[in-house]
């Protein structure tokens, strides 16, 4: 099964924000990370 967990920050009734996203492979043996692509710093602050 494949799973994308996602995230949205951004001002709390604010009109701006960034979705941040990660794909998850689930097997019997747990969790592989499909995302490759880096996050930019400045946006998780």
């Amino acid at each position: 099964m494949v799973l994308s967990v996602e995230s949205f920050i951004g001002a709390d009734g604010g009109k701006e924000g960034v979705k941040l996203e990660q794909q998850l492979a689930v097997t019997e043996t747990g969790t592989e990370l499909l995302s490759r692509f880096a996050f930019e710093e400045a946006l998780l602050a």
